[in-house]
């Protein structure tokens, strides 16, 4: 039987550390992870419900919500009651009990129809004496959801770290053990503060350990890229879709309500398609942007008229401009043919226009512009709008930027996602495109694209 070499028997004895510190994490989450997350809950309804009753106001003795008070708000139902139980206002959960006895400041677990909840009251005085209950009602079973979630995660990190941990020790220790000690000290510090902006620094001839260490920081410096950018592309991803999925969930419960009502049901309804509509258009272009993320693209390269193309373009958003007293203007020279993809070329011209009206000015203008140069076709889109400051000059093509973030709720329904489309599409047909821009007295996108289609 073939002998173990020394890189093998620290790869195994290293694993199997690794593999027993997990198991104990694992056990620890196991049976600790349930009453943290429980104990998490509690505060989060607690917080919740207190944050809300400063949101009320007493005016004349009548109990007033204030603008910003939320019947639901993170998962936690919020109703108010007088003294004696009557209900006033505020949403329940259809499964809750309604008669569930108060207790004052304190939360106590309920079980109602197979459901247990969790339920925080408070004794909130109005006026001269008057007094109101407010209570908060969370469903129980977010905690059981949460337990699986750790657990699920765990269970497939813990393989993947394991296995990380065997590779990198077998190559770690080929080398002098001095080296790769303070490669490993390095490494594990890195691993357990979950700081990946710090780096691992040798002394010494630059020698493979070096080239190894420099490999790993390389690697670290993606990583800390890609989570920082993952991060920031999730939250403001769920951001814009939690503004027309509460509206969508709010429009259905009104309609529900009005079945003799049918003109509310209909202006309900066409909420609802407008929002769908909002949503299905952020999704199309996340999933393209995605796609174009991992090259998953498939292009239909064609000889099209880019002349008669935007003058359709043009055409067809004059009446959106008109909306808001904006004039668009053209100097479009004939016959500019490009081979490009026809569907990507109208989401480049939409993008820039429908972002010229968006960000425009009432009573001002938007001139667009298209010429021969060489073997490039240059166009230019320029607005007397509202403009970019300098120190956002280079943010505009960042995904979810907005220059005006007031603006991106109007009816145009812009997402922040468009100038990065749109600089995607560009560089995807070779081209190049620049903005240039005075703060308050507008702006000019260019771009450049190529004839004929490059590899």
């Amino acid at each position: 039987m073939k002998k173990l070499s020394i890189k093998m028997k620290v790869t195994v004895w290293y694993s199997s550390l690794i593999l027993f510190i997990m198991i104990l994490i694992l056990a620890f989450i196991w049976a600790t992870a349930g009453q943290v997350v429980t104990l998490n809950l509690q505060n989060q309804l607690k917080e919740t419900v207190q944050d809300n009753i400063e949101e009320l106001n007493d005016r004349n003795g009548h109990l007033t919500p204030h603008h910003e008070f939320e019947f639901f708000d993170d998962g936690v139902s919020i109703s108010i009651y007088s003294e004696n139980g009557q209900f006033i206002d505020g949403r329940t959960p259809t499964e809750f009990d309604p008669t569930t006895t108060f207790k004052e400041n304190d939360i106590q677990t309920v079980t109602s129809n197979n459901q247990e909840w969790i339920v925080y009251d408070y004794l909130y005085e109005v006026n001269d004496g008057q007094k109101v209950w407010v209570r908060g009602v969370m469903e129980i079973e977010r905690v059981t959801q949460m337990i699986n979630a750790i657990l699920l995660v765990s269970l497939i990190a813990f393989p993947l770290l394991i296995s990380l941990a065997a590779v990198g020790g077998y190559f770690i220790t080929k080398r002098a053990f001095r080296p790769v000690q303070k490669m490993m000290d390095s490494v594990s510090e890195i691993k357990e503060g979950k700081d990946l902006s710090k780096r691992i620094h040798l002394s010494g001839p630059h020698d493979e350990i070096h080239q190894l260490a420099d490999t790993f920081n390389q690697m670290f410096d993606r990583l800390e890229k890609a989570f920082e950018n993952e991060k920031q592309f999730t939250s403001d991803a769920s951001h814009e879709l939690r503004t027309p999925t509460s509206v969508i969930i709010s429009q259905c419960e009104l309609a529900l309500s009005q079945k003799n009502n049918p003109q509310e049901m209909e202006e309900s309804l066409h909420v609802i398609l407008k929002q769908s509509q909002k949503m299905s258009s952020l999704i199309s272009q996340l999933l393209m942007l995605a796609r174009a993320d991992h090259n998953n693209n498939y292009l239909i390269f064609e000889p099209i008229d880019l002349s008669e193309l935007t003058e359709m373009i043009i055409e067809e958003l004059t009446e959106m401009a008109a909306e808001e007293t904006i004039e668009i203007t053209s100097d479009i020279e004939p016959n500019l043919i490009i081979e490009a993809d026809q569907t990507l070329m109208m989401r480049l011209l939409m993008n820039l226009i429908t972002n010229a009206i968006a960000y425009g000015k009432a009573g001002g203008f938007i001139h667009i512009q298209l010429k021969n140069d060489g073997n490039f076709i240059t166009g230019e889109i320029k607005d007397n709008g509202i403009g970019i400051e300098q120190k956002h000059l280079n943010k505009v093509w960042d995904r979810f930027f907005r220059v005006d973030p007031s603006r991106t709720s109007s009816a145009s329904g812009h997402t922040g996602l468009g100038l990065s489309m749109t600089k995607w599409i560009v560089e995807t047909h070779k081209g190049t495109i620049t903005a240039e821009s005075e703060y308050g007295k507008g702006s000019t996108f260019i771009f450049h694209l190529p004839k004929k289609r490059t590899k």
